[in-house]
């Protein structure tokens, strides 16, 4: 073997070891614009991606992002980047079982969720209200992702974006469901053509549903609830027998009590995990997937590869509907949510209604709009400017930000 290994060296060695219906490569003029190859380079073209991503400023932020417990009220709930990394792990694991390319799922997976904005999802449905009230579209957060990558942030003076692959960018677009018109060239109204993207969307789904129900067992706040709410405790005894008969454990073991080992969680996870993996394997038997064409081929039609099979569906389709009406519906969860809306709407009325109170960076892009028309996205304006500003805040400087335009006793 010769050392150091190139960029064509690495790819043709990995592809050797993928299926025939792996993403071996990027399709040709994958990227939006061209690249002067790099001197000895070593990273293949989706590694470059993952690299691109990591680097990015976004990234960081996702470190004091909420994912469902805010992040200031304990070290040990997950935040966004912490999601995002479980969501990657899983990804690489059936990526692994299954010959795909782990690299192109992991820079999927770490981009997913970059859009997101301060506080989760009750911010985003904010946004969209008020973007959709002036008919300026939609504000969905894996849209926004796409956005991050191809127009917020910048690499190079040479064009907008990060200049990623086509095959990322519409994983990260596809992650999620929720998604309008714009970005046409992606294909939005189908599923992802490539099973590396599709499944980081299933896994995205596994480990928040999971991850949630865990945080919210360690917190305290289920059991705390129980003890004061007969309604939920009906919904939480269906949940402990849904668990109890798919993991085929004794419900005695399936302990929601704040300071249990909640290890029953890993086991859910590794069925889920599994149920995805050998379901997708008699899927690529039964549609007979020789190649990677034959997954784009069906997901025109808008037929996916990656999934549970039928009683796993079933299963998990009701726990999730439990967890969303039960979990995310507790006292201290959905009065965090009141108050994060209330926070952010005053930064968006102040925003618009005085746009001097921006920072001077944010105030140049709101007066001195960028207009790309090699952007696909909605059209820049100055509403786009102050939600992107927002987006892109940390809960922690939402807050201080509110305190910055609203507080006279805090200093400028």
């Amino acid at each position: 073997m010769e050392l150091p290994r190139n960029k064509e060296a690495i790819e043709k060695e990995y592809s050797s070891i993928l299926a025939p219906f792996a993403t071996h490569q990027p399709k040709d003029s994958s990227r939006e614009y061209s690249e002067e190859p790099c001197d000895e380079e070593n990273r293949s073209s989706f590694q470059r991606d993952r690299d691109r991503i990591i680097h990015s400023t976004a990234f960081r932020r996702l470190m004091y992002k909420t994912q469902v417990f805010v992040n200031h009220e304990g070290d040990h709930f997950r935040t966004r980047l912490t999601h995002t990394l479980e969501v990657a792990q899983f990804a690489r694991g059936i990526c692994k079982s299954l010959a795909l390319n782990e690299d192109l799922a992991e820079a999927i997976a770490l981009g997913h969720d970059l859009g997101h904005t301060p506080f989760g999802h009750a911010v985003e449905r904010y946004l969209d209200e008020e973007l959709d009230r002036r008919e300026m579209g939609h504000f969905f957060h894996n849209e926004q992702s796409v956005r991050v990558v191809d127009f917020i942030e910048r690499r190079t003076s040479k064009y907008y974006g990060l200049n990623l692959t086509y095959e990322v960018r519409e994983g990260i677009l596809k992650h999620n469901g929720d998604r309008s018109s714009i970005y046409e060239n992606l294909n939005p109204k189908t599923p992802c053509s490539t099973l590396e993207g599709q499944i980081v969307k299933v896994v995205d789904t596994v480990a928040y549903i999971c991850h949630d129900l865990q945080d919210g067992i360690i917190s305290g706040l289920i059991e705390d609830t129980i003890n004061k709410n007969s309604n939920f405790n009906k919904d939480i005894s269906r949940i402990v027998e849904l668990i109890s008969n798919f993991i085929q454990e004794k419900k005695e073991n399936i302990d929601l009590s704040k300071y249990s080992k909640t290890y029953f969680i890993n086991t859910l996870i590794h069925k889920l995990i599994m149920n995805i993996t050998n379901n997708s394997v008699s899927n690529l038997k039964s549609y007979k997937i020789k190649t990677s064409e034959d997954v784009k081929k069906l997901a025109l039609e808008g037929k996916c590869i990656i999934s549970f099979d039928t009683e796993t569906k079933k299963f998990f389709k009701e726990l999730r509907e439990l967890i969303y009406k039960s979990v995310y519906g507790i006292h201290t969860i959905a009065t965090m949510d009141v108050k994060a809306v209330k926070v952010v709407d005053d930064l968006f009325n102040i925003f618009i209604n005085n746009p001097k109170l921006l920072p001077p960076e944010w105030l140049y892009r709101y007066t001195n709009l960028e207009l790309n028309d090699a952007y696909k996205g909605f059209r820049n304006n100055e509403i786009h400017v102050v939600c992107d500003y927002i987006s892109c805040m940390t809960d922690r400087f939402a807050l201080e930000e509110h305190e910055r335009v609203y507080n006279p006793r805090i200093k400028i």
